[in-house]
């Protein structure tokens, strides 16, 4: 039965430099609790161990091979992800990540939409985080690396655009509704059943994505903002349906523009932050478009066009006018004025002549040149600058935290607060159904 409570991972090893430093490292695995068994190779670098659950998990086992001396070698990636309102579905989906052994640290941001996953590609698939994610009830839209954002902006597009129309649509019938209260009161008994049925598909069709968005965030047993705008939106359309017919509240409940008004202002406010996303995410492809995706360079004695991955340090670049540069190096013959305002900002185009630096990214406008490749892949100017405005945005500040951590309390606290009201005037002050209901619809609409 203890067998088959057994787990087996791989772990990749840095630091090693001989037999010895494996054995060193498999003494310290094996001396850890809850490890039957652990074999490391040095030839291949890796770490097999044989361990209970219930007793260490793989972060022990990280920790573990970090103090012997050792690190273990582990994979990042950067998830898109869709259907982010708040800052609870950004712990939502933490949580989600984090639950999967294999994964080291997570960092979601909810402005550019993306999880920052470190985590152990020998415990843990890709896979298995989407499972993971849609699970949760939001959307995996693939990495970074997979190139899926140009495929996904006629999605964006029509998510901008659905919400527009929600927002236009919940102004003018809210507009509707309100000229109505404006009417003589001896018509409003008619008009009551008029706003009802106006306002009832209306309330519906512009609600469905908040809705839906609470639902996901009950069935993962989270209060975020979204059930609190449900709640909130639903208390005054329920409030004055009762109202329309009489039951147990009068006819001064009808707020049947307040529901639509601030269903609409909630999707004017999703419509704007979904615009400033779609903005943030393309300053960052901006920079992406900037790398060339193929180089053309000397091997033997002839020029070969070759995709920018495989240029090496040392290889010879051939530049042609109207060429990106795909590399960083330093001119060795020729001569051409680049355009690098794309990096540095400078307007004017720089002339690069021998001996000078040239920068992936940049563009040659006139002239040709041959350089060394100095710098490639993600060791690149350009590609280290990406990466930092990515780490930037992935980053959380100390006082984001704070705020997720005031938004996890505040719903329950206004939940207790109405519930409170309405038990306390219901059944210790004995007011009567019909007030404990006004007390706890204004602690809620409000």
């Amino acid at each position: 039965m203890a067998d088959e409570q057994q787990k087996k991972i791989e772990l990749a090893i840095s630091g090693m430099h001989c037999a010895s430093c494996a054995i060193n490292l498999e003494k310290g695995l094996s001396s850890t609790d809850g490890v039957s068994n652990a074999q490391v190779n040095f030839g291949t670098g890796k770490a097999v161990v044989e361990y209970d659950p219930a007793v260490t998990n793989p972060e022990t086992l990280t920790r573990t091979v970090e103090k012997t001396g050792y690190g273990v070698i582990n994979e990042q990636v950067t998830i898109r992800i869709g259907g982010m309102t708040c800052a609870i579905c950004v712990q939502t989906i933490e949580a989600a990540l984090k639950s999967l052994d294999g994964i080291v640290a997570v960092t979601v941001n909810l402005g550019t939409e993306r999880a920052y996953v470190t985590y152990n590609p020998s415990i843990v698939t890709l896979f298995q985080m989407r499972d993971a994610i849609t699970e949760a009830g939001y959307q995996y839209l693939g990495t970074d690396k997979e190139g899926t954002l140009r495929g996904g902006e006629a999605e964006i597009k029509a998510d901008l655009h659905d919400k527009l129309t929600r927002v236009i649509v919940g102004f003018a019938i809210s507009a509707v509704l309100m000229g109505m209260m404006a009417a003589p009161e001896d018509l409003m008994h008619t008009l009551v059943y008029l706003q009802f049925l106006i306002a009832t598909p209306a309330f519906f069709w512009l609600g469905m994505p908040i809705f839906r968005a609470a639902l996901t965030s009950l069935r993962n047993r989270t209060l975020n903002m979204d059930v609190m705008y449900a709640m909130g939106t639903t208390v005054a359309y329920l409030a004055s349906v009762l109202g329309t017919f009489g039951i147990v509240l009068d006819m001064s409940y009808i707020l049947y523009e307040t529901a639509i008004m601030l269903t609409s202002f909630l999707m004017l406010g999703r419509y704007l932050e979904a615009r400033a996303k779609g903005r943030t995410s393309s300053a960052i492809q901006s920079l992406i478009r900037l790398q060339a995706d193929t180089a053309g360079v000397i091997r033997g004695e002839e020029e070969i066009r070759v995709p920018v991955e495989e240029v090496v340090v040392g290889d010879m670049v051939v530049i042609r006018p109207g060429d990106r540069i795909p590399v960083d190096g330093t001119v060795s013959s020729g001569s051409s004025f680049v355009d690098e305002s794309m990096v540095t900002g400078e307007p004017l185009p720089a002339e690069k002549l021998p001996g000078d630096e040239v920068v992936a990214g940049t563009l040659a406008t006139t002239g040709s040149l041959t350089f060394e490749a100095q710098r490639v892949g993600a060791d690149t100017m350009l590609s280290r600058i990406i990466r930092m405005v990515e780490d930037a945005q992935g980053s959380k500040p100390p006082v984001q935290k704070i705020a997720d951590t005031v938004v996890t309390w505040f719903i329950p606290v206004v939940l207790v607060i109405a519930f409170g009201a309405f038990l306390f005037w219901f059944f210790v002050a004995g007011a009567g159904l019909q007030f404990a209901l006004q007390t706890m619809i204004h602690a809620r609409v409000h």
